[in-house]
């Protein structure tokens, strides 16, 4: 081999994809972020998570039905959050191979989706999807196919919307305190928000146990956020006193409607 042949060589091991990734780790970071960013970003991912969702369910099981994850507004903070962590790990690592990307967001997304399931059986005694059978199952909380799905979607997160955040950003001064105040009133909101659905799901957990109201606050939840309320606006799930971690397998959902996080 020639000293020409060699550098042509060493050339194109520069030039692949693994070792631009490697480059990536060390780089600046494609997107700067702040705290303002990072919220909306989050709220931005929990709706368009809870978008792409709806259309999946309507276009492979027909129809629609709510699949929202918090008691008010087109907002999935599970979308949300997996949004915010694949943007943050992989900020460094845009401009490597797609594929780091996919399996990256696949372990990512699986895990979210498992530990979520975990926690709404075991503070919650509810369940919102049940993968029990199918390819790659999990203890029924996370499957291959959804997994596939999660890398699907952070690979588009990545390409397709990061690049756009990035624009969007370029032209925000975070500065400006128009929009501090804004996006502080709006924190606030979406902090409410989430705060209520936990106490609210928490209570319906209390009532499965037939537990009477405590306090005024449980009176209130009882009165705004009844059972037939609650199943309404999530359709997909079951809250029971037969729910739990340890029982987990026992309970019966339909596979048919399973695979919308809430």
């Amino acid at each position: 081999m020639t000293l020409s042949d060699e550098h042509t060589v060493l050339d194109k091991v520069k030039d692949s994809q693994a070792i631009k990734g490697l480059r990536a780790q060390s780089s600046a970071r494609f997107i700067d972020f702040n705290p303002y960013l990072l919220f909306w970003i989050f709220v931005v991912a929990s709706i368009i998570g809870l978008i792409l969702e709806d259309i999946f369910h309507a276009i492979v099981y027909g129809g629609w039905e709510s699949r929202a994850g918090l008691v008010w507004g087109p907002f999935s903070p599970l979308y949300g959050l997996a949004g915010v962590v694949v943007t943050v790990f992989l900020n460094r690592l845009y401009y490597t191979h797609n594929i780091i990307i996919f399996l990256f967001s696949m372990v990512v997304g699986s895990c979210l989706e498992y530990f979520a399931s975990l926690g709404m059986e075991v503070v919650w005694h509810a369940i919102a999807w049940d993968y029990t059978g199918t390819f790659g199952s999990i203890d029924g909380r996370t499957n291959f196919v959804f997994g596939v799905m999660w890398g699907a979607l952070g690979l588009f997160w990545v390409r397709g919307v990061m690049p756009v955040i990035k624009k969007c950003a370029g032209k925000i001064d975070f500065k400006d305190k128009t929009f501090r105040a804004l996006t502080i009133l709006f924190a606030v909101f979406m902090a409410i928000n989430i705060a209520v659905t936990v106490v609210a799901l928490h209570r319906a957990g209390d009532r499965t146990h037939d537990i009477p109201p405590a306090n005024q606050i449980d009176v209130m939840l009882d009165e705004y956020f009844p059972d037939e309320w609650l199943q309404q606006r999530f359709t997909n799930m079951t809250v029971s006193a037969d729910v739990g971690a340890d029982n987990a397998e026992t309970n019966e959902v339909d596979s048919g409607e399973a695979g919308a996080e809430s």
